[in-house]
């Protein structure tokens, strides 16, 4: 255990690192007006429906901890790197550090997560009635300690809408079908999120996933996402497991900062 928690604080200290010193670059972005502020897809599982500007470079980078019915598991820290290729399509690149520990023994596997690739394409705008919508499609890589990544490549694809109910208030919900393990699985994901003020916004949300041979795993969290600069967005989550096959709670804080190309 202590090397865990050694190891989680070097976590901690390499994302200040990652994040804060990469800040003075990143105001360079606020000088120009055309540029909406970031949008990024965490900490929530929903994920919006949003994509990087073109030539634009996101980090979004976090630690978690979750309370399973068997295991603990610490990511520390995770990080995803999005570019926006185009006007509506962005490249997507994520990994992260995991310790998967039993909760009958102080001994689990730790290293590097299996890296996931992929891409996300905005096919349209909101207007009326009608929401925005994205696309997107990743791939998980047989990459990385064998105990954590999986045999085979697996892929999974996302539907997403987003509807903005008021200047304030928003809804944002998706369907993802995945190849797994040598199986299939369903997720959905429901987010209510509403703007308090130029800077503070919060959510709450529901999400799960179905496997074809598996107990439904269910949940709830909410979320406080802090916007410090148009380009600078820190967050904190927690949830809760309302399935047998859910993990009790998690827990979960992190950034996202957008870079100039």
């Amino acid at each position: 255990m202590r090397k865990l928690d050694a190891l989680g604080g070097r976590g901690f200290r390499l994302l200040g690192v990652i994040f804060f010193l990469l800040l003075a670059r990143a105001s360079y972005a606020q000088q120009r007006e055309d540029i909406a502020p970031i949008d990024p897809g965490r900490p929530d599982q929903t994920n919006g429906t949003s994509v990087v500007q073109k030539h634009f470079v996101q980090l979004e980078g976090g630690l978690r901890y979750q309370d399973g019915r068997s295991s603990r598991t610490y990511n520390y820290p995770t990080l995803t790197v999005r570019y926006g290729l185009l006007d509506r399509v962005e490249l997507r690149l994520g990994t992260g550090f995991e310790a998967s520990i039993p909760s009958s023994s102080r001994q689990g596997q730790r290293g590097l997560g299996a890296p996931e690739v992929g891409t996300r394409v905005q096919l349209w705008d909101e207007k009326g009635i009608l929401p925005q919508a994205a696309f997107t499609a990743t791939a998980t890589l047989p990459v990385g300690k064998k105990e954590l990544r999986p045999t085979n490549p697996e892929a999974r694809l996302r539907l997403g809408f987003s509807n903005s109910l008021t200047d304030a208030l928003s809804l944002t919900y998706t369907y993802g079908y995945g190849w797994v393990q040598n199986d299939t699985e369903q997720k959905y994901a429901v987010k209510l999120a509403a703007r308090l003020s130029k800077q503070f916004s919060i959510y709450g949300e529901a999400f799960g996933t179905t496997e074809a041979r598996s107990r439904p795993d269910n949940e709830v969290d909410a979320g406080l996402l802090w916007l410090v600069r148009p380009n600078l967005q820190l967050d904190v989550a927690g949830g809760v497991g309302i399935s047998r096959a859910a993990p009790s709670f998690f827990l979960t804080t992190g950034a996202s900062i957008r870079l100039p190309y």
